[in-house]
């Protein structure tokens, strides 16, 4: 599976970032497609049709939206999935701190705009495996390993 991660300047006069952590729908398991939020990753000038991780990681249970809601799977969900792109983005940019990625994210410096395709584990229906250990998952958890991935600022 991959995952593409970017890095996105928001326009004003502070350096504002956004870190966004998304699986191309090709990576998707199959009859998971239709079930996801379709957004557009860019990756070398080209829009690639992705989704988020939520999608990606959620028990079969969180489509039925009737059942997710009232079992309170939402709001574990979201904290699973933000953490897990949190890793994901921190293992490619380490200027990025944050436990759990913010809509903007403020630098001292200016990096530019950056995106990249990493490989990662599986994530398809993986929430049950990861939201019982979510508090001290790794990086390597998710098969991701610091070092040659880093696109540091």
């Amino acid at each position: 599976m991959h995952v593409i991660v970017s890095r996105s300047r928001i326009a004003g006069t502070a350096p504002l970032y956004q870190y966004r952590a998304l699986v191309p729908l090709s990576d998707v398991a199959a009859d998971r497609r239709t079930r996801c939020v379709v957004l557009r990753a860019t990756l070398d000038n080209e829009r690639v049709p992705s989704t988020r991780l939520a999608d990606v990681i959620a028990p079969d249970a969180w489509f039925e939206r009737n059942l997710a809601v009232p079992c309170g799977l939402a709001a574990r969900l979201t904290l699973v999935a933000k953490r897990v792109e949190a890793l994901i983005i921190r293992t490619l940019y380490p200027e990025m701190t944050a436990e759990l990625p913010s809509l903007l994210f403020a630098l001292d410096h200016d990096p530019g705009d950056a995106s990249c395709r990493v490989a990662i584990a599986d994530l398809n229906a993986a929430f049950d495996r990861l939201a019982p250990d979510i508090g001290m998952l790794m990086a390597a958890d998710l098969g991701l390993f610091q070092g040659g991935l880093r696109h540091a600022a």
